[in-house]
């Protein structure tokens, strides 16, 4: 696990939802594409009975979310704590504080 500064950690979050949000929009495109681009150049086409425009977009979509997303894991995700440690508070402190507290 990586140390990180705070702003180190909001950075690194920062990456990581742009290379999600970059990943979701290509996957979107590609659905797109695919549908609709096969359909008009091969609109009687047929995978298993069933229209290939249907079959290379949706399982197509699937299977390429997988490899961008294991892409994403290898070169942009890290490992860190998101714990701040300075603001660490030890909870039976904190309960037996509160228990004296509470006693009149």
């Amino acid at each position: 696990m990586t140390k990180l500064t705070y702003k180190e950690k909001f950075i690194q979050m920062n990456k990581e939802a742009k290379g999600t949000w970059i990943v979701g929009f290509i996957i979107c495109a590609f659905w797109w594409i695919t549908g609709f681009g096969i359909y008009h150049l091969f609109p009687d086409a047929r995978i298993f009975y069933m229209p290939a425009w249907f079959i290379i977009s949706c399982f197509g979509s699937w299977i390429l979310g997988i490899a961008l997303i294991y892409v994403l894991l290898k070169t942009v995700f890290m490992d860190f704590d998101l714990d701040d440690n300075s603001s660490c508070v030890d909870v039976s402190q904190r309960d037996s504080t509160l228990k004296n507290q509470n006693n009149f």
